[in-house]
């Protein structure tokens, strides 16, 4: 077994990126030839290859070319500054980092990279044949911070991805015939073993230029996080689109709102342990959910996946299990704090509080970590994001400062007495403004309630 035995030769063009196009058999030979460069340079199975590359052709170049010599590709989100980087790098020990010609430069920034030998992604070797691996073999290590922030490391089987790729299936349109915005690099492995094209946005993400070349291309599809969607938006990049799907942070109805009823517009919930966890169609949200989510009742996230089990365990949190949440972490780190092992099952816990109601659907109400507790009870954060957003179209936050239910919203946002108003159901009694929220810096989708606590602590004094 080999997640590359899904891929088809063929002319039919697999990625575009900027002025750059290349067809299925063009990618599987340049992959196959890159796996030759890296036996050359002494890489061989079960060697860890670092992958410093942004999202690009190179990047899937890099991937292909590690998995036909059964290397095992890792990706380290490297927004995280360069402890964590370190630290990461230090746990795993790569073998050999993959950078392209602009992140070779860059990898001076992070002293334990300087270590590891390089290998350029431009280079090509032989042609090397796909390796038969075994099912359980690792194919992709991915650091996560998980619930308790601390790195762990994710490990998907090539059976894994593969089975996955399968239940991604039963649940999103994957017809060969759509043109797909790649942004979320798994999706973008799925779409080549369905046979798509994807576009590629060029390596500095500009959403305006993005907008005009996927009317140019003709992009009917899209997987991506509401922020990115929001900017394509009012550069008019969503004309073409016949399906899209939002996840990677929570997705508020203002936004859907907006987009022309013409297309077709899905909420998708997942993580990297566990995709996909429950979905739904826009256009199947009733009136009544839309306004109970204005009224506080959290993000509907739709149908339960029938592939997992998901239950609400303490705290409110969403637990999950079945085919496609992974099981554990390398090595057990991470386990003891994530994992709840109940007999021969395994549960993963998300860290995201929710419920069920009576239909059997899924409804989102925030990170656990961010609730508030007092004594007027506990208030989780998308109760009153979504009424910030359904009733005012605006982005908000509430968390406990000095003692006191506080809202912060971006200057010019709304006028404090109406949003005050708006948010006395749930307790709060104060609003202030910041000049802007920090988001998190992979999908700009969600509120970084930790940062946004540490600024509030330098202006404000101590907050609890």
């Amino acid at each position: 077994m080999n997640i590359l035995k899904l891929l088809k030769n063929g002319e039919k063009t697999a990625l575009i990126q900027g002025n750059k196009r290349v067809s299925y058999t063009e990618l599987i030979e340049m992959g196959a030839r890159f796996g030759g460069y890296l036996h050359s340079e002494g890489v061989r199975k079960g060697n860890i290859a670092l992958i410093f590359v942004p999202l690009s052709i190179e990047l899937y170049k890099a991937m292909i070319g590690a998995w036909s010599i059964g290397a095992i590709p890792v990706f380290i989100d490297f927004s995280r500054g360069a402890k964590f980087v370190n630290s990461s790098i230090s746990r795993l020990k790569p073998d050999i980092i993959v950078c392209d010609s602009g992140t070779k430069f860059l990898r001076g920034a992070f002293s334990k990279m300087r270590k590891i030998k390089m290998a350029e992604a431009e280079k090509l070797g032989e042609f090397f044949e796909a390796a038969e691996l075994e099912e359980s073999y690792p194919a992709i290590y991915t650091f996560t911070s998980g619930t308790t922030g601390i790195p762990k490391i994710a490990v998907r089987t090539h059976g894994f991805l593969i089975n996955q790729y399968n239940v991604l299936k039963r649940h999103m349109d994957f017809d060969e015939n759509h043109i797909d915005l790649g942004i979320l690099p798994v999706f973008t492995l799925a779409n080549l073993a369905s046979n798509m094209t994807t576009l590629l946005p060029e390596r500095k993400l500009n959403p305006k230029k993005l907008a005009r070349q996927m009317i140019k291309e003709g992009v009917t599809r899209m997987i991506c996080s509401p922020a990115l969607a929001g900017n394509l938006l009012k550069h008019g990049g969503l004309r073409s689109i016949k399906k899209a799907y939002f996840g990677g942070g929570p997705v508020y109805p203002s936004l859907l709102y907006k987009i022309r009823n013409e297309a077709d517009l899905y909420i998708v919930y997942g993580s990297t342990e566990a995709e996909p966890i429950s979905g739904i169609r826009w256009a199947d949200i009733s009136f009544i959910d839309r306004e109970k989510i204005a009224d506080g009742a959290g993000l509907l996230v739709g149908n339960i996946a029938p592939e997992i089990e998901c239950k609400i365990g303490k705290n409110s949190e969403i637990l999950v299990s079945g085919e496609t949440v992974l099981k554990g972490y390398l090595n057990g780190i991470g386990d003891g704090e994530n994992k709840i092992r109940e007999g021969n099952k395994i549960w993963h816990r998300t860290g995201d509080a929710g419920y069920i109601d009576k239909s059997g659907r899924l409804w989102l109400l925030g990170r656990v970590s961010n609730a508030i507790t007092d004594e007027n009870g506990t208030l989780y954060p998308f109760c009153a994001e979504c009424i910030l957003d359904s009733r005012f179209g605006i982005r908000g936050a509430v968390l406990s400062l000095g003692g006191k239910r506080t809202a912060v919203i971006e200057k010019g946002a709304a006028q404090s007495d109406e949003i005050l108003e708006a948010l006395k159901t749930q307790g709060v009694t104060e609003v202030l403004t910041v000049k802007k929220l920090p988001m998190d810096k992979r999908h700009g989708a969600k509120i970084e309630y930790g940062r946004l606590k540490r600024m509030l602590k330098t202006e404000k004094g101590d907050w609890n």
